[in-house]
């Protein structure tokens, strides 16, 4: 079933399916009925749609046949898929059309028609050459080649030929750096033991793929030479490498090095974003941020994704209001419901924090049941991410309610939280903050103590940096800025 719901809801938003899909004829067609009832998302199981239209169970032969004639249906639909209409770059769909004239090329052949496969096969390899689709740009050389030994055409089969074999060895460079790349995403994808093990390699591949893109010039070549090199500098922390790379990335496009066609602009403006971020370039960070927000569909998900940076820069450069401006543009948009359930429980805890740093009033926020987060979430399991960030709102929570006993109870959390979770030297900052919430307590929550006690961590907590993204925990709001701010509470409350 589950199969036929993902057949069905791709080639609805692709196609007009009633127009385009043959079913049965009549009013009472089982085929239409199926159909509309999988478009419509009314069947769940197979049990459900076997019973609604046979009344029966799935095992029922017909049932069966029903399902085997609506996903033939369905599969073969999909070569008539407009990527335009699900709302891909217009590469996808030149690609897609290289494959059916490639398609209908080996048809061809076949048939021993070789001026028809010559003539689609330029067309592909116009296509191809625009796109730098190597791959299929080799294809349609290969169809050409047997055509000219077919039909005794030397001087041709002799310029393809030579084509033909250039066009090879770059395909080959590409095909390697692009296995190297997907190399270097598997292994980030497993243990930070791993991915620390891995850093030391990294170097020398991503000289090895600069290398094969400016032999080969191929934007394949170059998306794995920029993206590996992206994810080296995030490992290492040092953003403002890939600030770097992102600017001369949009100068290569520019410059005609990056094919602009392929080349993901949006992709490459949040990046440059984020890194502006993490490298505390908070001021040249909200200008790209201004200017690159409305390049983002408001309705899709990564729109909310580059505004979670944008708040970040916000919060971070103590713009308060523009923060709270950015916080209700996010709440009010219609599809922050079709946003993924971590990312509601991020924007949860942005808003809480925004509640305790900025000087507003509580009436000002519209408060979950549960704003501060006192239990952690589902997605802090690995005990990196925003477990430090819940950790530390919960200490604020109860250090606003002058909740001494509370507060008693979790300096023991915080101290096993310590030892357990922040051994390692990339947890240094959040080691030292949580030390100093630690202090407010032991000191009996006397700024001038805390203060003067806790100048030594505070000026520690100044000269670390912070940790690359793949061991870093998240500080939505700087830790220096959240201690200023409770030396403030503890003075007021004084």
């Amino acid at each position: 079933m589950n199969e036929l719901l993902k057949l069905t809801d791709i080639v609805t938003n692709g196609a007009n399916l009633n127009q385009s899909l043959p079913l049965e004829n009549g009013r009472n067609s089982k085929e239409k009925k199926f159909i509309e009832n999988l478009k419509s998302k009314n069947y769940n199981s197979d049990e459900a749609a076997a019973l609604d239209i046979y009344g029966t169970t799935p095992n029922d032969v017909r049932y069966k046949m029903l399902k085997h004639r609506m996903k033939k249906k369905l599969y073969n639909k999909l070569i008539l898929i407009d990527f335009n209409k699900l709302g891909f770059n217009n590469h996808y769909q030149k690609e897609h059309e290289c494959i059916t004239l490639l398609h209908q090329a080996h048809i061809l052949k076949r048939e021993y028609e070789l001026d028809l496969v010559i003539n689609l096969s330029n067309k592909v390899i116009a296509i191809a050459e625009e796109f730098d689709f190597t791959n299929h740009l080799v294809s349609a050389l290969e169809l050409k080649s047997f055509c000219y030994t077919e039909n005794g055409n030397v001087k041709m089969f002799d310029k393809t030929i030579k084509e033909l074999e250039a066009k090879t060895e770059k395909l080959n460079k590409e095909m390697e750096a692009v296995r190297m790349y997907q190399t270097v995403k598997l292994y980030l994808k497993k243990s930070i033991t791993t991915r620390k093990n891995l850093i030391p390699k990294v170097p020398s591949i991503v000289a090895k793929l600069e290398l094969i893109w400016q032999q080969t010039r191929s934007f394949n070549a170059f998306e794995a030479y920029y993206k590996t090199s992206i994810s080296y500098y995030e490992l290492e922390g040092d953003f403002d490498k890939i600030v770097e790379m992102t600017v001369a990335s949009f100068k290569w496009v520019e410059e005609g090095l990056v094919n602009k066609l392929l080349f993901n602009t949006n992709y490459n403006k949040f990046i440059l974003v984020y890194a502006h971020l993490r490298s505390k370039k908070y001021e040249d960070g909200l200008k790209y941020a201004e200017l690159y927000c409305n390049d983002f569909r408001y309705s899709s998900v990564n729109w909310f994704s580059f505004m979670e940076n944008y708040f970040l820069l916000a919060l971070h450069c103590r713009q308060y209001e523009l923060a709270w401006i950015l916080l209700r543009r996010v709440f009010e948009n219609p599809s922050y419901k079709i946003i993924a359930k971590s990312a509601k429980e991020r924007w949860s805890l942005y808003q809480a924090y925004y509640g305790f740093i900025a000087p507003i009033t509580t009436a000002e926020i519209s408060l979950q049941k549960n704003p501060y987060g006192l239990s952690l979430p589902e997605y802090s399991k690995d005990k990196l991410g925003f477990n430090v960030a819940i950790l530390i709102l919960q200490f604020i929570y109860f250090l606003q309610k002058e909740d001494s006993e509370a507060l008693l109870y979790r300096i023991e959390s915080l101290k096993k939280y310590i030892l357990t979770h922040l051994k390692d030297t990339f947890s240094l900052r959040s080691k030292t903050f949580l030390k100093l919430l630690i202090l407010t307590v032991t000191e009996d929550f006397e700024a001038d103590a805390c203060k003067k006690k806790g100048q030594k961590l505070y000026q520690r907590l100044i000269e670390t940096p912070p940790p690359g993204d793949a061991y870093a925990e998240i500080e939505i709001v700087p830790y220096e800025h959240l201690w200023e701010h409770i030396l403030s509470i503890l003075e007021s409350k004084s």
